[in-house]
């Protein structure tokens, strides 16, 4: 079994992090050791925040059945900039350090471009969304597979409603009166102190939320070139950006609790759960923390959009073999091993988005872990679903536009509880339609210079009062233009 690494080495915590996987180079591979002699594969990645360690466990499972191999976790701090500085010095010190690394979709270009990774031989993002897919390429290779992709969704109360018939809200309009409602004992059974929650502290989730409130309007901040993989043009001056950049404060005033411009996703997941907020943002693992809590209380659609659904940022993790690792064979077959539709389909199962769309499909493959390793798995040895009682609901899915733009007017949600066709997870078509206009961030090694300048500049126009602070749009372009070309 996989066994922790001394805690001078590592910032340890409590849980197993987001592991991903793909393959490692080819023609660099080590011979296979002497009879008897274990490999220990160090993997480093941060803490996991979910409700079942299913990556961990689906980690542990090869471990188990490989007597040659032992993997060794590294734990990484929670918070993903606190991570990618630990992983960076590291790396940069000691190439070996680790012999995989779980990423941030973020951090790949810069990985690859600073050759701390090595690039994979093969095709291993066969039958994987084309956006989920570019996060491991960069340049003319593939550097890494993810593991686990991510789109947003928009979590509700459905148990609160005076209208029997109220619905789902499906545009930022909806949304925006649908809060609003919440906070009123004329139109709700229990009276919320305010409407929504979303992540505005700053950190990468501020950011996350500054490019879907752009991106609802019609913006970019930046646009990839014609014909270049990797280099952007700016367009944060334009005047969609600026109106993105001014909703998302504007609504931060109207329909949001104060403390939100400190809040990450454990915080808005607090406040919905104490019933502060009616409606929260939040990735697809919520919901198997909230059912365990609160069943028959909520349901999930994707995000609103100007007209109809939107678009998600793309989160997820990439797992990646490191550039001086001494074990590229066996750590290349577990990242096929954890890219397989079996254990993919785990994933989803424990409340994490698969990247084969083959997981999504009631006839799909099974998930490979048993007893208590799978997804509600119990004391009883019984693995599999239990208990799922939540409503997850969802239009129609019609032929969505480009991303970023709005696809057909959502049709009226169906819903119902407790798991689907075939077994799968109730806010299955939710998550699949969210995925399906989910956008990834800028592939560049300088995301990390741009997503700091956008928290700088966008976290001080979140005040109460709007007289105290606005996103200066034509600085911010002036800013943008020299972070996009390393400057």
């Amino acid at each position: 079994m996989a066994r922790t690494a001394a805690p001078a080495v590592l910032a340890s915590l409590a849980t197993l992090a987001a592991l991903t996987g793909c393959g490692s180079g080819g023609d660099d591979r080590p011979g296979p050791e002497p009879s008897g002699v274990k490999r220990v594969l160090r993997l480093a990645t941060a803490s996991d925040v979910s409700q079942e360690p299913v990556r961990q466990n689906l980690i542990r499972a090869w471990d188990a059945a490989r007597p040659d191999v032992e993997v060794e976790f590294v734990h990484l701090p929670t918070a993903t900039d606190d991570a990618r500085s630990q992983l960076v010095a590291t790396l940069q010190g000691d190439r070996a350090a680790y012999d995989l690394v779980n990423m941030d979709v973020t951090w790949t270009a810069e990985f690859a471009a600073g050759e701390l990774i090595r690039p994979l031989d093969g095709d291993p993002l066969e039958g994987m969304w084309e956006q989920v897919a570019s996060t491991a390429r960069y340049g003319e290779d593939i550097w890494a597979v993810p593991f686990n992709t991510d789109a947003a969704l928009l979590y509700y109360r459905t148990d609160v409603w005076r209208d029997r018939d109220w619905k789902p809200p499906r545009t930022w309009r909806d949304l925006e009166r649908a809060a609003a409602a919440a906070t009123d004992e004329a139109q709700v059974t229990e009276v919320f102190e305010h409407g929504y929650a979303t992540q505005l502290g700053e950190y990468e989730g501020l950011t996350v939320n500054t490019l879907e409130s752009v991106w609802a309007s019609g913006g970019e901040l930046v646009e990839k070139k014609d014909g270049s993989a990797t280099a952007y043009e700016v367009r944060a001056a334009t005047p969609r950006t600026e109106a993105g950049l001014r909703n998302l404060a504007d609504r931060y005033r109207r329909i949001m609790p104060p403390e939100v411009r400190r809040a990450t996703e454990l915080d808005t997941l607090r406040m919905f759960e104490r019933g502060e907020v009616a409606f929260m943002r939040n990735w697809p693992y919520v919901y198997n923390v909230l059912d365990a809590k609160m069943a028959g209380k909520f349901g999930v659609v994707p995000l609103p959009g100007p007209k109809g659904r939107g678009a998600s940022v793309l989160g997820g993790q990439n797992l990646a073999i490191t550039a001086g690792s001494e074990n590229a064979g066996p750590a290349r077959e577990l990242l096929d091993h954890l890219a397989a539709p079996e254990q993919q389909r785990c994933l989803l199962d424990g409340g994490f988005a698969p990247v084969l769309k083959v997981s999504y499909e009631p006839e799909g493959p099974k998930c490979s872990l048993t007893g208590s390793a799978a997804p509600g798995g119990g004391a009883d040895g019984e693995g599999g679903e239990t208990g799922r009682t939540g409503t997850a609901e969802v239009g129609k899915p019609g032929e969505a536009g480009k991303p970023g733009e709005p696809g057909e007017e959502a049709a009226e949600p169906d819903s119902g509880a407790g798991p689907g066709p075939g077994g799968l997870p109730p806010y299955t078509r939710a998550l699949t339609e969210a995925l399906g206009t989910a956008r990834p961030r800028p592939v560049t090694p300088y995301y990390a210079a741009f997503t700091e300048l956008i928290q700088a500049e966008v976290h001080p126009s979140l005040r109460q009062n709007p007289d105290e602070g606005t996103v200066a749009s034509e600085r911010l372009d002036k800013e943008l233009r020299q972070v996009m070309e390393g400057g």
